[in-house]
């Protein structure tokens, strides 16, 4: 199966990127984790079997992007009016190339794992749509084999209930579904707190949270 992968994000720019963490860290420090984070989103999609892209909101350099993901075959800029569009717009783009499944994910993700990302493809060999739930009600997943816009039409984003909205919207629309892991995002400084008890070591988030801890107020 010809599967591709989107890391839908935005170049990390201080003052503009991570934001809800600046009460805590300084906004050249939020963007500093958030290359952190995509660092290592860029090492755990080298590990799946899958044509990597980048659709990136189009503010800032965005040709950091690119060498951040060295093998991503596309970085190109998000198109559309709200962010469901956007995501839709990014999934209908690259599924138009041909891919028979293609799996859209956010950048906020340092526990995110091959695994999850294994586990959503298979998901897909099995039905239409797949969401990977995060704590807070949202989903930090969302994978397809062919564009369908009512998954994303009307959907109130930042509330607690968009994990379930969404999959009201993918029974309404008659899509098989099959759900991916869960996985913790990092928005708010609880969110890093945590992290730090349970990021991967060695990782560039590990390395640069030991350098944050000690230039940063603790969070």
């Amino acid at each position: 199966m010809k599967r591709a992968l989107i890391c839908f994000t935005r170049p990390p720019v201080p003052g503009r990127t991570k934001t809800r963490l600046m009460p805590c860290l300084s906004g050249e420090s939020c963007a500093a984790l958030h290359t952190a984070f995509l660092r290592d989103i860029a090492a755990v999609c080298g590990r799946v079997d899958a044509d990597l892209y980048v659709a990136f909101a189009p503010e800032g350099d965005w040709r950091v992007l690119e060498e951040i993901f060295p093998a991503a075959l596309d970085v190109f800029p998000q198109t559309g009016e709200g962010l469901g569009e956007r995501m839709h717009e990014a999934l209908s783009r690259v599924l138009a190339l041909g891919y028979e499944s293609c799996v859209l994910m956010g950048s906020d993700l340092p526990e995110l794992t091959a695994d999850h990302l294994t586990a959503a493809f298979a998901a897909l060999e099995e039905a239409d749509a797949t969401l990977g739930p995060t704590a807070d009600g949202g989903y930090y997943l969302v994978g397809l084999k062919k564009p369908c816009y009512a998954l994303f039409a009307g959907q109130a984003y930042g509330c607690a209930s968009v994990y379930e909205n969404t999959l009201a919207a993918v029974r309404a629309a008659g899509l098989r579904f099959r759900p991916a892991p869960p996985c913790r995002d990092v928005d708010v400084p609880e969110d890093l707190r945590l992290l730090r008890g349970t990021v991967r070591p060695g990782s560039h988030t590990a390395r640069l949270l030991n350098t944050l801890q000690w230039e940063e107020n603790d969070p």
